[in-house]
């Protein structure tokens, strides 16, 4: 099993994330949004505070960079530089798995 994936998400970053996976069929994506509000809210994240910390696994990772890359460029892109630059310090991988270029 490979290790979680750390993400830091600021609030607005985080609503994207979610908002993005509530497009996508219920059944595919209830239990990621599960984790990802329960972390956040066991972070207290708000909307001026620093970026929460998410764990995720490379499967959760690559269902929500589809669900991001079903929005409009102009709403995801910077999350998406965001993530990539993230990545870029965990295994390599675990990135490439996700689709992020």
């Amino acid at each position: 099993m490979t290790p979680p994936l750390a993400l830091r998400l600021h609030a607005d970053e985080g609503a994207l994330v979610i908002e993005a996976l509530a497009e996508l069929p219920f059944k595919a994506v209830f239990e990621l949004i599960g984790r990802l509000n329960r972390q956040a809210n066991a972070a207290g994240a708000s909307g001026d505070g620093p970026a929460a910390r998410y764990l995720v696994s490379a499967a959760d990772l690559e269902l929500i960079v589809a669900a991001l890359g079903q929005q409009p460029y102009q709403r995801v892109y910077r999350l998406l530089a965001a993530l990539r630059e993230q990545l870029d310090s965990q295994p390599a991988a675990c990135g490439q798995a996700a689709g992020i270029a």
